[in-house]
């Protein structure tokens, strides 16, 4: 079986169309039909009912089927032979989300470049279903995320156990807040002491969102909500202007990750880390076990591992 005729099946699978499979392809309508007529001639079976729309067949759809998994394969094997013959050549895509990538890349990939300039890096980048779903199709090599929890298929190493801080604008402090000598910066307080402070949040949709109504909830406390945002940015940036406290996981605001820094941001602002123990979640960095895992992959694992340990 020739593998290209098969990659064309599929694509035309995909659209049900021959005209847009071949502009997809960048060959003509004809080159087409030829390919999937070789195959159809091959397995003597008719793939496509060739009305208008067209459909798969029974055939078709049983093809269609297995020339996703065959195709993975096969690239799987390319990938690997390439590494043999030279493991510093390639491609490596990683899922992340973007607020995450903003902080953790930073300290990984000047060390990985240097180490594997000629290694392309892709990034897949969204929300955390987003990305897993990237890595389970293949299109990601590794995702650094919340832990997937799937052992019989995904591989997973821990890189760092997140916790929840709140961030409180100085100027709140002697308005919102009873100080007294147990409210030190750094110091672990429980949440119902910032119970008056006005808050900047993210929508319940989103993980950080739900903990914060979750950490509400388990305090009796239904603090006033100034505004939401899906912006990490614009809640740093917020707050740090003295509009709104706000609740971040703690990776995002450290001294030695955080990009913010340059806004001089943390002179305008307290953080208190806080004795929520549901806010706790395992990060790790995960890949598919029936994948195979290049050696600048396996690289960039250790790396992280060494940046982000806990």
């Amino acid at each position: 079986m020739n593998f290209l005729n098969l990659y064309y099946f599929r694509v035309a699978a995909e659209e049900l169309s021959f005209t847009n499979a071949a502009k997809r392809l960048f060959i003509s309508q004809q080159s087409l039909s030829n390919h999937i007529s070789r195959l159809e001639n091959e397995f003597g079976v008719i793939l496509f009912n060739r009305t208008q729309p067209i459909t798969l067949t029974e055939a078709g759809k049983s093809l269609y089927a297995s020339s996703k998994v065959l195709l993975q394969q096969k690239e799987q094997i390319e990938k690997s032979m390439q590494d043999i013959r030279d493991f510093r050549k390639g491609e490596l895509t990683l899922g992340i989300s973007t607020s995450r990538g903003a902080v953790m890349l930073p300290k990984i990939l000047p060390e990985f470049r240097s180490a594997f300039p000629q290694i392309k890096l892709n990034l897949v980048e969204g929300t955390t279903k987003e990305i897993n779903q990237a890595l389970f199709e293949g299109r990601a090599d590794l995702c650094i995320g919340f832990a997937i929890n799937d052992p019989e298929k995904v591989h997973e190493e821990l890189l760092h156990t997140e916790s929840l801080v709140c961030v409180i604008p100085n100027s709140f402090l002697p308005r919102y807040l009873k100080i007294d000598s147990t409210l030190i910066p750094g110091s672990v307080q429980s949440f119902n002491i910032f119970a008056d402070c006005p808050f900047i949040k993210m929508p319940k949709q989103t993980w950080l969102g739900e903990m914060f109504e979750k950490c509400c909830e388990s305090y009796n406390i239904e603090p006033e909500i100034l505004l939401e945002t899906t912006s990490m940015s614009t809640m740093v940036s917020l707050c740090s202007s003295g509009i709104g406290a706000i609740v971040l996981p703690e990776i995002f605001v450290s001294r030695r990750m955080t990009f913010w820094n340059s806004f001089d941001w943390k002179e305008q602002v307290s953080v208190f880390p806080l004795n929520y123990p549901a806010g706790y979640r395992p990060i790790t960095i995960a890949y598919m076990k029936d994948h195979y895992l290049s050696r600048a992959a396996d690289e960039f694992i250790r790396m992280a591992q060494e940046k982000f340990s806990c």
